[in-house]
């Protein structure tokens, strides 16, 4: 068995990246000199006193809640050195009033699944990062589209954000916010959309551009689009049963701010809707829907957050309930001349095998530097890994950290470590390895 010594991209080793340290969650409450690493941030010596005190207030708050024993728990990410009226102003200005679609809601045969996850079947990209631009409604339209696409062609293919940030102008409004719906029509009109590689996002900084003329070749098209039933779960669970479903939410109150694991379901979270995000599935044993957001995998679950079924607000937790809508993918755009689409990642299970049982073709059995027990590896296709395995635990994730000294890049499974137990994977024998502050890697322990 052939074993690669890679250099872990992440560690503060010979190669220090901080943009992909800064790319992984951290445990949920760390000193603001391991924050500040972390996250590479700079200050001059004013402005460092004044985030150094919104972070111990944030800290102060994160620390109450956790001790109060809810469903769900907080901690640091990326926004801890922001008042929430900083944070608000940033990243929840999505407050257009939805339209109905064509034909108005859709009432559809509710579903007998109990729990439906669409990340399992590989129909959810990896979690995008929508930066200082308010164009969560963009991120929400590609996710919903490249689930159906998947469904529809069996192609994952991640789409872009920019194209409609930058290109539709018709109703949405770029970085000042916009609405799922408005973006369908608009792909559809406009004939397609193409891919996240051909048309990269450059609009974090909260500037969008001009739109490029001409466009690159479409990827994928939306033939329609369907509004579900609202304020109404069986009818979500049921959309939810066809594929991943744009829906919106009131994201400006601490708890998404802070949000770390766990269901949320506190009601103070409100429903007037200021946010665009992705429902990938939903689980009624555990009652809760799982929704991908666009903050990064810093924030949350890993990038997502489980809210709550239950709720006395017809509404739902947040307001989940209120627009749901989904695209009707179309035909296979024609031949362009762009390259053809990012290779999607393979279905979960089927990566990061334990090397004692053989790795399956395309990978390869890797030892990380300075870190106990070894996994199987694919390289990296671009930024993208295959989905981790169905049986991996709740803040594992497929990431794309690792690198040879030839400038090779693999994939590998990140965790949060403990200080105070030893954090199980999920597979047989996999726990989780500390590689740097707050950021692990899973590995076999044979």
């Amino acid at each position: 068995m052939m074993f690669l010594a890679l250099l872990l991209t992440l560690a503060l080793g010979a190669l220090q990246t901080t943009t992909e340290l800064s790319s992984l969650p951290l445990e949920e409450v760390v000193s603001w000199e391991q924050w500040r690493e972390h996250f590479g941030k700079k200050y001059d010596r004013l402005e460092e006193l004044h985030r150094k005190k919104q972070f111990l207030e944030n800290v102060n708050t994160i620390l109450k809640h956790n001790a109060e024993g809810h469903s769900w728990r907080m901690g640091v990410n990326q926004f801890s050195d922001l008042s929430g009226d900083e944070w608000v102003s940033t990243y929840t200005n999505n407050t257009f009033k939805h339209t109905a679609a064509p034909g108005g809601p859709e009432l559809l045969k509710e579903s007998p699944l109990t729990s439906v996850d669409w990340r399992s079947t590989g129909a959810v990209t990896a979690v995008k990062n929508q930066e200082q631009c308010g164009s969560c409604w963009a991120f929400s339209t590609t996710g919903s589209l490249e689930g159906a696409w998947f469904n529809a062609h069996k192609e994952l293919i991640p789409l872009s954000e920019e194209q409609l940030v930058q290109c539709d102008r018709g109703q949405d409004q770029g970085c000042q916010g916009g609405l799922m719906d408005y973006a369908f029509s608009y792909i559809h009109t406009a004939g397609g959309i193409t891919g996240e590689t051909e048309y990269p996002y450059t609009s974090g900084s909260g500037v969008r551009g001009s739109c490029h003329n001409p466009l690159p070749a479409f990827h994928a098209t939306v033939a329609s689009y369907k509004d579900v039933s609202p304020n109404n779960a069986l009818q979500l669970q049921a959309a939810l049963a066809i594929g991943p479903v744009s829906v919106a939410v009131e994201a400006d109150k601490s708890a998404w701010q802070h949000y770390s694991s766990g269901v949320m379901d506190s009601e103070a979270c409100g429903t007037s809707l200021d946010h665009g995000v992705l429902a990938v599935g939903f689980d009624t044993e555990g009652a809760y829907w799982i929704v991908k957001n666009s903050w990064g995998a810093t924030w949350g679950e890993a990038g997502y957050i489980r809210l709550g079924m239950t709720s006395s607000n017809r509404h739902g937790i947040c307001g989940v309930l209120s627009q749901p809508s989904y695209p009707i993918a179309g035909d296979s755009p024609g031949p362009g001349p762009s390259p053809g689409p990012t290779p999607s990642p393979g279905p979960a299970g089927n990566a990061y095998e334990d090397p004692a049982d053989g790795c399956s073709a395309g990978e390869e059995a890797i030892q990380v530097q300075g870190i106990d027990g070894d996994f199987c590896s694919p390289k990296c296709a671009g930024s993208v890994c295959p989905d981790a395995p169905a049986t991996v635990a709740d803040g594992v994730a497929a990431s794309c950290v690792l690198q040879t000294s030839e400038g090779d890049k693999y994939c590998a499974l990140t965790c949060q470590p403990s200080f105070l137990h030893e954090v199980q994977c999920g597979p047989a024998n996999m726990t989780c390895k500390r590689a740097s502050v707050g950021v692990g890697l899973c590995t076999y322990d044979d």
